[in-house]
């Protein structure tokens, strides 16, 4: 479902300059030298629900959570006010790319759970969006 988001992204969220995958946030936080307006679809959380066929095979539907993390630098800014005003543009473009859209035609549309920015210091921040759509788990 990664590449899915991904795809969507680099066709919808024109604001962005880069999607790439990543594994995990700290990493992320901790050594980015990406560029300004460069996003990344990670992994989050997934939630199962109970196997709804008492026969018959196995099916469940499952809750997933991405986050969708992107960069913003502007480096005369102490302040953080450019970075802050920044995180408006690209929130927009990815907003506008995932709300509502089904991953799978099993999906539920996609919806913006939260949202939350830190600064790295050096004129960096990062603001990470946590997006949830569902896919189902079947089997025999």
């Amino acid at each position: 479902m990664i590449e899915l988001f991904v795809a969507r992204l680099t066709a919808n969220a024109t604001a962005l300059t880069t999607v790439a995958v990543a594994e995990d946030l700290d990493a992320l936080a901790n050594s980015t030298k990406a560029a300004h307006g460069t996003a990344f679809v990670v992994p989050w959380r997934e939630r199962a629900m109970s196997n709804v066929r008492a026969s018959g095979g196995h099916l469940q539907l499952v809750t997933v959570q991405i986050v969708v993390a992107f960069v913003v630098r502007h480096y005369n800014d102490a302040k953080g006010a450019e970075r802050a005003a920044a995180f408006d543009t690209f929130k927009s473009s990815i907003e506008a790319a995932l709300a509502g859209w089904s991953p799978r035609d099993e999906s539920k549309g996609c919806a913006l759970v939260g949202g939350e920015a830190t600064a790295l210091g050096d004129g960096t921040s990062i603001y990470a969006q946590t997006w949830e759509t569902s896919r189902y788990l079947t089997g025999a």
